[in-house]
């Protein structure tokens, strides 16, 4: 998820369906803006080289993510992003799988979150893949539940909510598909408008605690690690 989308999650602006209004979600993560420039150090340039030419090629299109295991998780924000998650690589391992993936409405492929998970390293990592990446570029995300499910008319709804929130109507935080059609039937019974039947949920998961490394695989003018892109025009 983009930085600009994790400091207005409370209010749920980025987390806005693509076509439906955006559903409460209550107290949720916040991210501190990291006190460093969003233009790459000398240290950290062979690792956004190497991102920028790599990523392009394996992921050129949205199509391309889709069969890779990437799925839309979240609506266009407000830089113009939208979000793709692999539930499969939630600790960052490989540079050529991040986590998310980030294309525009148009499926031009904008950047990527690489993510580390709080329990691996309770600190923000000072380095990725053998790369120099300075600990403040991460972000800290608490762990909350994201979930989509499609309206009467057929349109996709999207939209996020404290654990407890799922747990209190019966359901088990997973970080992946497997308790889909228990968390289903508690997305329901959560009370959520226009979600009236299981069999309407696209998808519900924990997004669990972790630090979350967002760059813009698109070159940026205002820096590979800024919040926007002056390119990319939402």
């Amino acid at each position: 998820m983009k930085r600009s989308a994790a400091l207005s999650v409370i209010a749920l602006s980025s987390l806005a369906p693509a076509v439906a209004g955006a559903q409460s979600m209550g107290a949720m993560p916040t991210a501190s803006a990291p006190p460093i420039s969003p233009v790459p150090t000398a240290a950290e340039r062979p690792f956004i080289a190497k991102l920028q030419a790599d990523i392009p090629a394996r992921f050129p299109t949205i199509a391309a993510a889709t069969k890779a295991g990437y799925f839309q998780y979240t609506s266009e924000d407000d830089t113009g992003a939208i979000s793709y998650v692999n539930l499969n690589v939630w600790n960052s391992t490989d540079l050529d799988l991040p986590n998310q993936l980030w294309y525009d409405v148009n499926g031009r492929l904008l950047g990527v979150d690489y993510t580390i998970l709080e329990q691996q390293s309770p600190a923000a990592p000072a380095s990725l893949f053998g790369y120099a990446v300075a600990p403040a570029r991460w972000l800290h995300r608490r762990a909350h539940i994201h979930w989509g499910f499609h309206a009467a008319d057929g349109t996709l709804v999207l939209g996020a909510m404290p654990i407890a929130k799922l747990t209190a109507a019966g359901g088990t935080p997973d970080a992946t598909r497997a308790h889909l059609a228990a968390n289903a039937t508690a997305l329901v019974a959560t009370g959520i408008p226009g979600l009236t039947r299981p069999d309407q949920v696209a998808f519900v998961f924990l997004h669990p605690a972790m630090w979350d490394l967002v760059v813009w695989v698109l070159p940026n003018p205002a820096g590979a690690f800024a919040d926007a892109n002056p390119d990319v025009k939402p």
